[in-house]
């Protein structure tokens, strides 16, 4: 293995800067891109590690935060409240393609993260999923429900999407985001 032969990974996940997520800056005036949501989640997985009910290998939780969207360079970004078609098999093709491009063990060991995240079983894919359908609900409590409003999307649906990874991977996190959706519902920035 060479540092050149990584270089045509390098180059490509650069392209996660170009896809643009549904979910806008907390500051506003613009939307994140994928590069931006998965820097932000494995920060917060950094700061919020000591809360995790479990014990966690903090490594491999930062990586699976990084590596969690990665595919959305051949798939694109889809809101998670929308219905996604065919989004599994676009994913596993998108996967194969770019962590093709990493020599064998980089490759299986990035591949393995990204299923482990995916299956959602291990402490570690429960605690990041749980912090990555926090953020956006975040984001919308702190801008005005902007993704909500755009989108229509009602309250039940944004508590079926995340009361389930949450409560299942940072319990604690939930009491503070039904908290937001309650105040975001009384303030008219998401409908009940």
């Amino acid at each position: 293995m060479s540092i050149e032969s990584l270089l045509p990974f390098i180059k490509e996940i650069d392209r996660l800067k170009l896809i643009e997520r549904n979910t806008p800056i907390h500051a506003g005036g613009r939307v994140e891109n994928t590069a931006e949501h998965s820097w932000h989640l494995a920060m917060t997985v950094l700061v919020f590690e000591k809360m995790s009910p479990q014990k966690l290998d903090v490594n491999k939780a930062v990586k699976m935060a990084l590596l969690h969207d990665i595919v959305e360079i051949d798939a694109g970004d889809v809101i998670v409240y929308a219905e996604q078609p065919n989004k599994k098999e676009k994913e596993a093709q998108a996967r194969d393609r770019i962590f093709g491009l990493l020599p064998e063990a980089i490759a299986t060991e990035f591949m393995s993260i990204w299923n482990e995240f995916e299956d959602g079983h291990s402490a570690e894919a429960k605690f990041v999923s749980a912090i990555d359908r926090f953020l956006p609900l975040y984001s919308n409590y702190l801008n005005g429900g902007y993704s909500w409003k755009n989108h229509n999307v009602k309250a039940d649906k944004v508590i079926g999407r995340c009361e389930p990874p949450i409560v299942g991977g940072l319990p604690e996190l939930w009491t503070i985001a039904s908290r937001m959706i309650n105040e975001s519902i009384e303030n008219g920035n998401l409908k009940n």
